[in-house]
């Protein structure tokens, strides 16, 4: 995959051996690019961003990148975290040939159907339940309390991505205002680890093991360093 800003001449390719970085010295290309990067991962439509494959076939930024902006108070509960987490554990379920979830389920109804018939009132109730609708009952999420540390964040967000699928790039701006070298180097082979592709988009930047680096400069100049 490429990522591909219009006006410049160089692309971000991302593999497997990279970590890809966007240094952006002038403070309002930094805030546009960013800005029109968001609005594609949430969905609106324009022509200055494209993610392309191997094969320059345009690829759908919001199926593909995941951005997060606050990194103490990243959402791992979200709509699209939880709906692929509920679709993989049914899937494992039935999967399984295991029969007791729906077995007990049918209890469940029996007993509420035998409760409802002491009113002398007409129901109507479903006529299965699916595990989905059993997980949503139980409100299962993801519990991140023991995850203090921004850089545990970021691995368990990595851990989401990779497991889950919900995207295959982690867009992170302002990463190495949180973490040191020694830190970014640790979460740089995590993700490598995990085939999890990284964009970490900084103001300015001092090049570290894995980096590579789209410089765009003041006078909006760009170069791969």
């Amino acid at each position: 995959m490429k990522l591909k800003i219009n006006g410049f001449e160089n692309e971000v390719i991302f593999n497997d051996s990279n970590i890809n970085i966007i240094e952006i010295n002038n403070v309002k290309c930094f805030t546009h690019i960013i800005d029109v990067l968001n609005q594609k991962i949430n969905g609106f439509e324009n022509n200055e961003i494209f993610l392309l494959d191997q094969n320059d076939e345009e690829l759908k930024i919001d199926k593909n990148m995941y951005l997060v902006f606050d990194l103490f108070n990243i959402d791992y509960n979200s709509k699209k975290i939880l709906n692929k987490l509920y679709e993989i554990i049914s899937k494992n379920i039935q999967n399984s040939q295991d029969y007791k979830l729906e077995e007990l389920t049918l209890k469940l109804k029996q007993y509420l159907i035998n409760e409802i018939n002491e009113l002398p009132f007409e129901f109507i109730m479903n006529d299965s339940i699916n595990i989905i609708d059993i997980l949503k009952v139980f409100n299962l999420k993801i519990d991140s309390i023991n995850y203090t540390h921004i850089l545990e964040k970021l691995e368990l967000l990595v851990d989401l991505i990779a497991i889950l699928k919900i995207a295959n790039i982690l867009v992170v701006p302002n990463l190495k205002m949180y973490l040191n070298d020694d830190e970014l180097l640790e979460f740089y082979k995590y993700s490598l680890y995990n085939n999890v592709n990284l964009l970490i988009i900084e103001r300015y930047n001092t090049k570290l093991k894995y980096e590579k680096i789209l410089k765009i400069d003041e006078f909006f100049n760009d170069e791969i360093l």
